[in-house]
């Protein structure tokens, strides 16, 4: 191999290098978060809590019906006396275990919101799939009362 091929080389390896530490640096959330609530995590500021124009037992119906339509979610737990829901979702990579918890709570005048927290068993960073659930159960429980909706 000739030096001019090696400098080349060098050059392309620490251009590389130096893209893929600026997009680690750039999205390094997906490397440290693990744990995320709606309207609460600082490291996903547009995840927000719906508000829904309903009562909070038929959000929390959506939400357990929204539960048991997804591939590899189980509901775990339904307390309806204090509107809450349990559930579990394995990740498609790894099949890990994160767990997720919808709180309902009654807003006044019909409107009812839906706070959802999905976190993590194991590790410090879950590559963003926390985050991930949250939307796919938000999309899931907003078919649900689309023409309520608030949000």
């Amino acid at each position: 191999m000739t030096n001019k091929n090696k400098r080349w080389l060098l050059m392309a390896g620490g251009l590389a290098a130096g893209l893929l530490g600026y997009v680690g640096w750039a999205n390094r959330r997906v490397f440290t978060v693990n744990d995320i609530t709606t309207g609460e995590s600082a490291a996903y500021p547009e995840l927000r809590s719906h508000v829904y124009y309903a009562e909070p037992g038929r959000v929390l119906t959506a939400a357990e019906q929204a539960v048991r339509s997804l591939p590899r979610w189980r509901v775990v737990e339904v307390d309806a006396e204090n509107h809450a829901l349990a559930a579990e979702v394995s990740t498609p990579v790894g099949g890990f275990t994160d767990d997720v918890t919808v709180y309902v709570t009654p807003l006044g005048g019909g409107q009812t919101c839906a706070i959802i927290r999905s976190h993590s068993r194991v590790g410090r960073g879950d590559l963003g799939q926390n985050a991930a659930h949250i939307r796919e159960l938000q999309d899931a429980m907003d078919a649900r009362l689309t023409t309520d909706a608030a949000f």
